[in-house]
């Protein structure tokens, strides 16, 4: 198999080809989010979007071992969704480095003979209550450690050397969503201060720069997946042609870039919503 960075990397260069951005998911409620039906653990980080990108309405994914020791089978011509996981590898007692590797799974909607007992029972979307502002409020209020906001001017941004926010007044923007999302996109960069996780170069970024790039797709992707989390569309980004040509130069120039920027994007989502069990988080 082909390097499973490229591979991934060549799968977004797609989407955004078609003019999509892919670390855009649409919302879910949590019973609708992606997880394995049998550990019913939800996929987080790249699996996310990766999961994101496939056609299927269902929510529940089987590895091929699950799938036969429950009884199933997979359709003819259907096709497994790569997804990927980090491994210790010991070249030595003393030489330990991460590994990134994958495996394939299905979708339930790909499968056949898995008795219905095994499948939960969802509710419908259109029946499920929620509150997007609400939710988005006890995201911000659970962040424990979150910089000063601000609400003046008329540019949203994150300034290190002040660990501050500052956000234009939310009666500027069109709807609640993209306030939401734009503060999102904020706080997802907060966290890399040095008093948090401490991402390089965040006390001195300079606009263009790559490590400029590599921070405006780390708090991206960050602020996609608390919008996702919380049940708001995503309003940060519009779809265009510049835009997009800005990631796929950047991406087709370094192929584990999406990767680490997922990684790093989901470490920033873990401590907004838990710092005090970050540490926890990580090992």
């Amino acid at each position: 198999m082909s390097d499973i960075y490229q591979q991934i990397t060549d799968r977004i260069i797609a989407e955004l080809e078609k003019g999509k951005i892919p670390w855009h998911c649409p919302w879910r409620p949590r019973e609708w989010r992606h997880r394995n039906l049998v550990s019913k653990k939800e996929y987080r980080g790249i699996n996310t979007i990766l999961l994101c990108m496939t056609p299927y309405e269902s929510p529940f994914w089987l590895s091929m071992r699950q799938i036969k020791k429950l009884g199933g089978v997979v359709k003819p011509n259907e096709t497994g969704t790569c997804i990927v996981f980090w491994t210790l590898y010991e070249k030595d007692t003393e030489n330990k480095f991460p590994v990134l590797r994958y495996y394939t799974v299905f979708n339930i909607e790909q499968i056949r003979g898995i008795p219905a007992k095994y499948i939960p029972l969802l509710s419908s979307k259109e029946n499920i209550a929620f509150n997007p502002i609400e939710s988005a409020e006890e995201i911000i209020a659970g962040y424990e450690d979150c910089p000063l906001i601000t609400h003046f001017g008329n540019h949203a941004c994150y300034i290190p050397y002040l660990d501050c926010i500052k956000m234009p007044q939310r009666i500027q923007f069109e709807n609640e969503e993209e306030y939401y999302s734009t503060l999102f996109h904020e706080l997802v960069h907060s966290t890399g201060h040095k008093s948090r996780l401490n991402r390089p170069g965040m006390d001195n970024i300079e606009f263009g720069s790559e490590t400029y790039s590599k921070e405006e797709l780390i708090a991206e992707m960050g602020a996609a997946f608390l919008c996702a989390q919380t049940g708001i569309e995503q309003a940060t980004i519009k779809n265009s042609t510049a835009y997009i040509q800005n990631w796929l130069d950047n991406l087709k120039n370094n192929k584990k870039l999406v990767v680490q920027a997922a990684q790093k994007a989901q470490k920033a989502v873990d401590y907004i919503n838990k710092p005090q069990n970050y540490q926890e988080l990580e090992a």
